[in-house]
């Protein structure tokens, strides 16, 4: 579960020197490899494509965002919602605080992977709790979405293989 919230949180931070160090290292294919258990080739795309695809599927589109990367819009359809306080418990429980150079929604996908990183290794359960009440239902809400408006192709098959992982480490079968 742990490598499952870092790939998580790199793939939802704005795409960036470490993203771009990874991917031309070829570890973002080797940690996405142990996690769904097959090989994995991912395309490749050019920084700023990835930038502008990042922009438009999560952060501003003149259509409207397809994709908002908030846990909790994709469980009550709203930003702020219960959700947002429920997955803040979770982060209390597991002893976890929002920092205050964190410029964002504590449910945004980056800060929800990489608490599941965290706590995987001291409180599982709930890095269990965070990744199946939390990221799965935004992946199973928004895959669609990501595959329909990535004109780069990255993202889309970034989140169906988070998406065959997480059903891996859940022991589920994918619809």
């Amino acid at each position: 579960m742990e490598l499952l919230g870092w790939v998580t949180a790199s793939l939802f931070a704005p795409p960036g020197e470490a993203l771009f160090r990874e991917l031309a290292a070829g570890t973002l294919e080797e940690a996405l490899e142990e996690l769904t258990g097959h090989p994995v080739a991912l395309p490749r795309v050019l920084p700023e494509e990835l930038q502008a695809a990042y922009t438009a599927l999560f952060v501003a589109n003149p259509k409207g965002v397809p994709a908002p990367p908030y846990a909790g819009y994709a469980l009550d359809g709203q930003l702020l919602g219960p959700s947002l306080y429920r997955l803040l418990e979770l982060y209390r429980e597991g002893g976890l605080e929002v920092q205050d150079s964190w410029r964002d929604l504590p449910d945004h996908l980056a800060a929800l992977g990489e608490a599941i990183a965290l706590l995987s290794p001291v409180r599982p359960e709930l890095a269990q709790r965070a990744a199946t009440e939390f990221l799965l239902p935004w992946l199973e809400g928004f895959t669609q979405a990501v595959k329909d408006h990535d004109p780069t192709g990255f993202y889309a098959q970034l989140v169906d293989l988070l998406k065959e992982a997480l059903h891996a480490k859940k022991g589920v079968s994918q619809a």
